[in-house]
């Protein structure tokens, strides 16, 4: 009997080691149809819109200094430099609308969002800049106040400033210009009087964009207020905000003066210097901006990808519980009939992916899970010739998939309901088997320990 039960462990691993052959090309199709859809997202993003970038509005003023000529001391040379002003203190409202039903391309669809956006700010003049020095000459009536937006496309209508007192419109820049930063902007000529103290401001507009939306504090202090109509935001970035969530939407709010600082010395460095290290920094709004992912929480694809990992468990659970009948029922199992309930596992993996992508995760995994338990427990009913045992082993299996849906919403806990699940299943295992005397030649309980 030892041998037998060596020989069926030895046929058993084989058929585990085909089934992970098994569940690597599932596991390939999975990232596949991911790679389709990240393809039409992009397809969209080119066709309309891509996700945004935004930098704080900032003035550029042309400046001229006077210095000795590097070639020949004896003349006189200048040396062009804008001065780049940016905000004291920045207020900025986003009312975002989020949709998923606007852009679709077959199966597939992108998350897109409109923001509505209005900023009040205030630049305060250096008293260096009121001052300068005698070689150095300020063009004040040249000066442009900028607002960068990473994919121009997304504004709706042109936006709409009023800037101590005036109102007028941002466009599109023209012009052949020196652009270290490489984000597109609109700008607005102003004219500034070197006397004035303080410049207020307020700017609107209308932007839309896909899948993520990133702003990049410049100035002294700046806060972003967000309230969005959409219940799973991923937030990134330098900095995390305060926020508060409803079932169907919420809001955040960031505060950072260091960032802003931060991101002030770099536009400096990238826009006066042209120093490219810098704009490149800047640009890498993991380190420098705030930023929010409008994300679908029950992907599809992530969550059918979460599923595979536990395959294997369920294929041994079900394999040791046929094991377990083979010895304390002693009945006998074919490894054809161990292949037939391994086929019918495998199954369940490539139901799920091919209906989540067209019903829901949820309805796919309800329909895929009860198909499949179905007839594994009508298969079985031949196999283990009697309706407890067929019974016995689809309560297990109903369980496995009712507690892996339960892992699989809990995010947080996925690590912690995993090992509990393991856990209690070996603990089952040990007690069912703790009176099987493995070197018997029946493979049946002791009389010794069958009494204690």
């Amino acid at each position: 009997m030892t041998r037998l039960i060596n020989a069926k462990f030895i046929t058993i691993g084989l058929l585990v080691f085909l089934f992970m052959i098994g569940l690597g090309m599932l596991s390939h199709l999975v990232s596949e149809r991911q790679r389709y859809n990240d393809q039409v997202q992009q397809s969209i993003g080119k066709d309309y819109v891509n996700a945004q970038v935004v930098v704080t509005p900032f003035i550029v003023i042309p400046g001229s200094t006077t210095i000795v000529c590097a070639a020949d001391i004896s003349k006189n040379c200048q040396h062009n430099e804008d001065i780049i002003l940016t905000p004291k203190k920045t207020e900025w409202q986003h009312q975002v609308k989020v949709n998923d039903q606007n852009y679709k391309r077959g199966i597939y669809k992108a998350i897109t969002y409109n923001d509505n956006i209005d900023i009040q700010g205030r630049f305060t003049l250096p008293e260096e800049l009121k001052t300068p020095a005698t070689n150095q000459v300020i063009h004040w009536e040249q000066a442009k106040l900028r607002m960068t937006v990473s994919d121009l496309r997304g504004l709706s209508h042109e936006p709409s400033l009023t800037i101590a007192g005036q109102k007028k419109s941002l466009t599109y820049a023209t012009g052949d210009k020196v652009n270290p930063l490489n984000l597109n902007y609109v700008e607005v000529p102003i004219s500034i009087n070197p006397q004035t103290q303080d410049i207020d401001f307020t700017l609107g507009m209308s932007l839309n964009g896909m899948s993520s939306l990133d702003v990049i504090p410049v100035g002294e202090d700046m806060t972003v207020q967000m309230n969005a109509d959409w219940p799973h935001p991923s937030f990134t970035g330098a900095a995390l905000p305060q926020k508060m969530f409803q079932p169907e939407s919420f809001s955040a709010t960031w505060q950072s003066s260091y960032i802003a600082n931060q991101n002030t010395t770099l536009l400096n460095s990238c826009l006066q210097a042209l120093n490219a290290e810098s704009c490149a920094q800047l640009k890498a709004t993991e380190n420098t901006a705030f930023a929010v992912s409008f994300i679908d929480a029950v992907n599809t694809y992530t969550m059918t990808d979460r599923t595979l990992k536990y395959a294997l468990l369920f294929l041994l659970i079900t394999f040791g519980t046929f094991f377990l009948f083979e010895v304390l029922k002693k009945l006998q199992i074919h490894p054809v009939q161990y292949t037939l309930v391994a086929a019918a596992l495998g199954v369940f993996y490539l139901l799920l992916i091919s209906f989540s992508e067209h019903v829901g995760f949820a309805i796919a995994y309800l329909g895929s899970s009860i198909a499949c338990v179905s007839l594994i427990s009508f298969y079985v009913y031949y196999v283990l010739k009697g309706l407890g045992r067929t019974l016995v082993l689809t309560a297990i299996l109903s369980s496995m998939y009712g507690a892996l849906y339960v892992i699989l919403q809990s995010e947080d806990l996925t690590l912690i309901l995993g090992s509990v699940l393991v856990f209690v299943l070996l603990a089952v295992t040990m007690f069912l088997t703790r009176h099987v005397d493995w070197y018997d030649n029946n493979a049946t309980p002791s009389v010794d320990n069958a009494q204690a």
